[in-house]
């Protein structure tokens, strides 16, 4: 028994070199899935430009509030933005969304920094150096820093607007049955079942998906941006100091060309479902 269990270890199987092809299949996942996603690859890099520009306006305004607390959450959501950019293409679709959910914390944290000397405070007197307000109470002060009353129906309809994405995101982030459901997409056999093994998602069903991760993410990145640059004290209009209101404004409106013809896709995954979704209905 042990000579042909000896026997049985010395012969080739499937995951001799498995790690090294993945490199192969990464590079081949690349060009396809970069070819799907062309249209989002100048937005993702002018709100990156956009957003390395701020501390330069730092010099060129004139702030409003210390805005260094806030400083270490927008670093955070660039580096955030990077990784979102380079998973999608690379094909790792849920990663990228996972990554996603902590730019988005990260994000709505830095706007909720620029707001008042108080959120600041509050930040400085968490014991444990935690954000110190859930993502639900920062989506409502995110929102009413817009301007919209609190309990009135724009506020309610909007914070459960700005949260419903953060819920998508921490579907596909937390393996929710849908999202590892639609992972084995990836590596299907003609209806065969699948194979069990990490491989990048380049199917055409999965553009979609990626395509709400790109959006959602540029969306928030560009948020706290410009909650930066008001507080910097360019509220009323924003500087063309090195072009950033232009590739502010570019991002923005690429951003949204680029997602506009995935609208009506079929999204595989969604929070209609869910717990918060049904504690938080729109408002009519």
């Amino acid at each position: 028994m042990n000579d042909i269990s000896e026997k049985n270890a010395q012969k080739p199987c499937p995951a001799d070199g498995a790690w090294i092809r993945l490199n192969q299949l990464e590079e081949a996942a690349e060009t396809t899935v970069t070819k799907q996603l062309h249209a989002f690859e100048a937005p993702f890099r002018d709100a990156y430009e956009a957003g390395v520009i701020i501390p330069v306006l730092r010099s060129k305004g004139r702030a409003t509030i210390d805005v260094r607390p806030a400083a270490l959450f927008f670093k955070r959501a660039l580096n955030d933005l990077r990784g979102v950019w380079l998973l999608l293409r690379t094909g790792y679709t849920s990663q990228a969304a996972s990554v996603g959910a902590s730019l988005f914390e990260s994000a709505v944290a830095t706007t909720c920094l620029l707001q008042s000397n108080d959120n600041i405070a509050d930040f400085h007197a968490d014991l444990h150096g935690k954000i110190p307000w859930s993502i639900t109470k920062m989506a409502k002060m995110v929102v009413q820093g817009e301007g919209k009353k609190p309990q009135s129906k724009e506020f309610e309809n909007s914070w459960r607007a700005l949260y419903a994405h953060y819920s998508w995101l921490c579907q596909v982030k937390h393996s929710s049955r849908s999202s590892v459901i639609h992972d084995t997409t990836a590596s299907t056999l003609a209806g065969k079942g699948y194979v069990v093994m990490a491989l990048p998602n380049v199917r055409e069903e999965d553009v979609p998906v990626k395509s709400m991760v790109a959006i959602i993410s540029l969306h928030r990145m560009l948020e706290c941006t410009e909650a930066f640059a008001h507080a910097l004290g360019f509220r009323e209009k924003l500087p063309d100091y090195f072009r950033f209101a232009e590739r502010f404004q570019t991002a923005r409106d690429s951003a949204w060309r680029a997602f506009e013809p995935h609208l009506k896709a079929l999204q595989p995954i969604s929070i209609s479902k869910s717990e918060f979704a049904k504690k938080n209905p729109p408002i009519e």
